[in-house]
């Protein structure tokens, strides 16, 4: 049944535009002023509230799924879970937007679009490895913790995604304690993730870096996988065309789904995964 929600609710996250009440911004806005205006959100929260502020919402779905309704009726609990969690309409809506302005030429939009899409050029990382950080928090890893836990696991993976977001952005005392939290439930998903990148793109090149990163206990979610996925496509610059390295990397990441959806097929009639 995990194996059958998975391509349901991808096929219909491509091929439809989801109203916002299919959506987890919608939902997880709600929340977030409940949390405020009880006073669970204050920005010293600790390592144990904010696990707490995500667990509780992920907890209550479980029950309901597991408990208070039938086999039928929670899985189709779980698949409309899945749905609200994954995709990111609005990075998708300013991705076609820059490739809209690379191609007119425009490069001030293309840089605006850039920005929306969480990019700062400063950065270490390159706009193609922001956007391969981005397939992995809204699909992969959404859809990993859907496998492993069902709807409540992706509810769960959102709610601490976006609750240390919050805390990062507002630059808060709870920003090191949310930073904890996330580094500990990306762990073993973005190295997963990390894993198909050498199957699906240049695996000899890629290899060594994820091997010599695998158990390094210091470097981030997202460097991770962007050394990985660095080593596992090769782009040949090319300074007329600012759309080959992020289109390039797109590519590496829509193939490293597949290759996902492939691996738990397997597993799926090997009886692994039910």
């Amino acid at each position: 049944m995990t194996l059958i929600s998975l391509l349901i609710v991808l096929a219909v996250e491509r091929v439809t535009v989801k109203s916002p009440y299919w959506h987890y911004d919608f939902y997880f806005s709600r929340y977030l002023n409940l949390i405020e205006k009880q006073g669970w959100g204050k920005d010293n929260a600790s390592l144990g509230q904010i696990l707490l502020l995500s667990l509780i919402p992920s907890i209550v779905v479980w029950i309901i799924s597991h408990v208070m309704l039938g086999f039928f009726l929670g899985a189709l609990l779980d698949m409309a879970l899945l749905l609200i969690c994954l995709g990111c309409p609005m990075q998708r809506a300013s991705y076609k937007g820059f490739l809209r302005a690379a191609q007119n030429g425009d490069m001030a939009a293309c840089d605006l679009y850039s920005g929306q899409m969480g990019h700062d050029s400063e950065s270490d990382f390159s706009f193609g490895q922001n956007l391969v950080w981005t397939n992995y928090s809204h699909y992969a890893a959404v859809i990993l913790a859907f496998v492993a836990f069902g709807g409540a696991g992706a509810i769960f993976y959102v709610l601490v995604r976006n609750i240390a977001g919050i805390f990062v952005d507002r630059e808060s005392e709870a920003a090191k304690n949310a930073e904890h939290v996330l580094f500990a439930i990306d762990w073993i998903p973005v190295r997963i993730t990390a894993l198909g990148f050498l199957l699906v793109g240049h695996f000899s090149r890629a290899l060594p870096v994820w091997l010599g990163e695998l158990f390094n206990m210091e470097v981030s979610a997202k460097s991770f996988l962007a050394q990985v996925s660095k080593a596992a496509e090769e782009i040949e610059p090319n300074p007329a065309d600012c759309t080959e390295e992020p289109c390039t990397m797109v590519r590496l990441a829509k193939r490293n789904v597949v290759f996902l959806l492939v691996s738990i097929s397997i597993l799926t009639l090997s009886g692994v995964i039910s």
